[in-house]
């Protein structure tokens, strides 16, 4: 069918769908045979090619007819409409080229086809907008957000420290269990491993340190690790520099320099500066109108305003403000009154290792593996 002979010619190519595996046959082009008899190239067409290609190897054939029979031959099933632009230059004919087609992004979703994972999914994606939202949208099960949550949120604030463009990776199994997770930010990453037998499962994180359950809310940690050795206890008592007998509101921790101190419990930090006689002090407010004090720092590990989770390093002893030596002063409050921080129970944030460090190493190299893959 010609619809313009002069300088350009377009050709309008037509077929019906497929009844029954039988393609009618073509209009005919016959006609058109003259329009591109400089063209001595002979390209096939094969099923399922796209319609610019299809429309692309027309112009390369030398006998229209031959065009039609491999179009038969193919049963190309759908209808198409194609119209091309042929000037009457051949060589114009035979460098021009068609748009380029838009390539598509692969999905981060896989599903792990072999191996100790065989059957779960693993999603590889960035933050668009924020953690959970972007996790939910990729299908990822609310319970599997909370877990990742849950067990790397003494590691990342996912409520401030994730960033647009920031990665994240996760597997978890048919069950919906979350089998590993990564957080990888500009500044640092994160990441957990369910390590199970037939007795039980946890959760470790990269350097085999198991995830502290926090099942207890009502306990508090402790602000040093190990035993704690108290140098002047809570109550009246004489300064050790003033040389008056005044109250003392906490308790000082022998330490020695640069010790690392830590949150008794979760909370926001309001002041991390240095303040009267206590010499540079971190001040955190706690739930249920609890506070706690941790004073004569040498350093500092935290920001006024940060978040803080239970065991979360605070900064280091010293011996700054009115002091005889490094030490640490620890005080504990309830709505704005002392208490006495040892009537309190205390639990030590113990660090406990994953059972077997070599099948732990093993696990690791296992998921490095698939993360790496392509």
């Amino acid at each position: 069918m010609v619809l313009g002979m002069s300088k350009r010619v377009k050709f309008l190519l037509c077929s019906a769908l497929v009844v029954t595996g039988y393609l009618p046959s073509l209009i005919s082009l016959r006609s058109t045979a003259s329009c591109i008899s400089g063209s001595t190239n002979a390209v096939s067409v094969q099923k399922n090619d796209s319609l610019d290609l299809i429309c692309a190897n027309l112009c390369c054939f030398q006998n229209i007819e031959d065009f039609s029979n491999e179009l038969l031959q193919n049963q190309i099933d759908s209808f198409f409409l194609c119209s091309i632009d042929v000037p009457n230059d051949t060589k114009s004919l035979q460098s021009a080229q068609l748009p380029a087609r838009k390539k598509t992004e692969a999905s981060p979703v896989k599903i792990i086809s072999s191996g100790e994972f065989a059957g779960a999914k693993f999603v590889k994606s960035v933050i668009k907008s924020n953690f959970y939202c972007d996790a939910r949208k990729l299908g990822i099960p609310a319970s599997v957000v909370d877990n990742v949550i849950g067990n790397l949120s003494s590691k990342v604030d996912f409520r401030r420290a994730l960033n647009k463009g920031d990665e994240f990776e996760i597997i978890y199994n048919q069950k919906n269990v979350m089998l590993y997770s990564k957080i990888v930010t500009k500044r640092k990453q994160a990441s957990v491993y369910r390590v199970a037998n037939k007795a039980s499962s946890a959760y470790y994180f990269d350097n085999g340190v198991k995830v502290a359950a926090r099942s207890n809310s009502n306990v508090f940690g402790q602000p040093l690790k190990g035993r704690l050795f108290v140098s002047s206890a809570f109550g009246n008592r004489v300064h050790p520099i003033r040389g008056v007998r005044h109250m003392h509101t906490g308790v000082d921790l022998r330490a020695q320099y640069g010790t690392p101190v830590y949150a008794v419990f979760d909370g926001v930090v309001t002041r991390a500066s240095p303040y009267d006689g206590y010499g540079n002090c971190v001040d955190v407010r706690h739930a249920s109108g609890y506070s706690s004090r941790y004073g004569h720092l040498s350093r500092y590990a935290v920001r006024s305003g940060a978040n803080v989770k239970r065991g979360q390093l605070l900064g280091y002893t010293g011996s700054s403000g009115t002091s005889t030596g490094p030490h640490l002063h620890f005080e504990l409050a309830r709505n704005n009154s002392v208490l006495n921080p040892l009537s309190v129970k205390m639990m030590p944030d113990e660090v406990e290792m994953a059972p077997n460090m070599r099948a732990f190493n093993i696990l690791k190299k296992q998921i490095e593996k698939i993360s790496s893959a392509k």
